[in-house]
C-alpha cells in the first residue's frame, strides 16, 4: 500500500517537467522517508539524483518499501493536465500493477498508467570533491544561458576570486554574463582556484527549466570537471552532475 498527498499538483507537476527533459523513464524508490530516484540519462551525460522527502506531502502512508518504474513522458503529458487549484494524490494499485494519479479539486479525476519492469539500474551519486561553488538566483542565471544560446550551443562558466562568468562565443560574436560575487544575484560564493569548463547549453536548460524567480542554485565549478548543481523545487531536493565538454 501507498498513498500520498500533495497540496498543489502544478507545483509536482514542475518537478515531473524537469526529469522528463532528461530521462525517459525513472525508477522511485518509495519508503518511510520519502521518494527517491537517481538515473542517468540516455547518451549518460548527465545525472539526476531526486529526493521528495516526506514531510513535503501533506499526508504519506506506506506499508513496505517498494520500487516502481514510470514512463515519464505519459506522466508529463498527465501532468499537463493539472489545474492550477487541483490538489495531487498518489496511489499504488498493486494488484493492477499501475500507479493512480488524482488530481482533486471540485471532482476527481484520475489517471491510471501501468508500471515499467526493470527500469532499476546500479547507478550511483558520484563522490567528487569541489572547492569552489556559487550561489546563484535561478532566474539570473536563466537569463545568461538565454544571452549565451544566441551564439553557441555550448557556454563555459567560469570561477575566480571575485567573479562568476557564463560565456559563449560563435566564430565571430561573443556574450558573457558577469556576476560580482558581492552581486544581487549571488546568495554565497567562495572560490579556492579559478576554474572553468564547458558545457552543452541545452542540457543546462533542460537541467532549470523548473525554476523559478524564487529559486536559488548552488553550481560547484572546477576545472575540466563535471558540474554539479542542486537546487529545490516545491519541496523535492534535485541534484545534477554534467559532464563537461573537453576541447582539444
Amino acid at each position: 500500500m501507498f498513498r500520498a498527498e500533495f497540496e498543489s499538483a502544478k507545483n509536482f507537476k514542475k518537478v515531473v517537467d524537469t526529469l522528463a527533459t532528461l530521462l525517459d523513464e525513472v525508477t522511485l524508490k518509495i519508503d518511510e522517508d520519502g521518494i527517491k530516484a537517481i538515473a542517468m540519462d540516455p547518451s549518460h551525460v548527465a545525472l539526476v539524483s531526486l529526493n521528495i522527502p516526506r514531510i513535503a506531502f501533506d499526508s504519506y502512508d506506506i506499508d513496505e518499501e517498494k520500487e516502481i518504474g514510470i514512463d515519464l513522458e505519459i506522466a508529463k503529458k498527465i501532468f499537463n493536465r493539472a489545474k492550477a487549484k487541483d490538489k495531487l494524490i498518489l496511489e499504488l494499485d498493486e494488484e493492477k500493477n499501475k500507479l493512480n494519479i488524482i488530481f482533486e479539486n471540485t471532482g476527481k479525476r484520475k489517471f491510471s498508467i501501468s508500471l515499467l519492469e526493470g527500469v532499476s539500474t546500479a547507478t550511483k551519486v558520484p563522490e567528487i570533491e569541489y572547492v569552489n561553488y556559487v550561489m546563484i538566483k535561478g532566474d539570473a542565471f536563466k537569463e545568461a544561458l538565454k544571452d549565451a544560446k544566441l551564439f553557441s550551443d555550448f557556454v563555459t562558466l567560469m570561477i575566480d576570486e571575485e567573479k562568476f562568468v557564463v560565456y559563449a562565443k560563435s566564430e565571430i560574436n561573443e556574450t558573457e554574463s558577469i556576476f560580482e560575487k558581492d552581486s544581487s544575484a549571488v546568495l554565497s560564493f567562495e572560490c579556492n582556484e579559478n576554474a572553468k569548463s564547458s558545457f552543452n547549453l541545452e542540457y543546462l536548460e533542460d537541467m532549470v527549466k523548473g525554476v523559478g524567480s524564487g529559486d536559488v542554485l548552488k553550481i560547484y565549478l572546477g576545472n575540466d570537471m563535471p558540474l554539479k548543481m542542486e537546487y529545490s523545487l516545491a519541496g523535492a531536493e534535485l541534484l545534477f552532475f554534467l559532464a563537461p565538454r573537453i576541447e582539444e
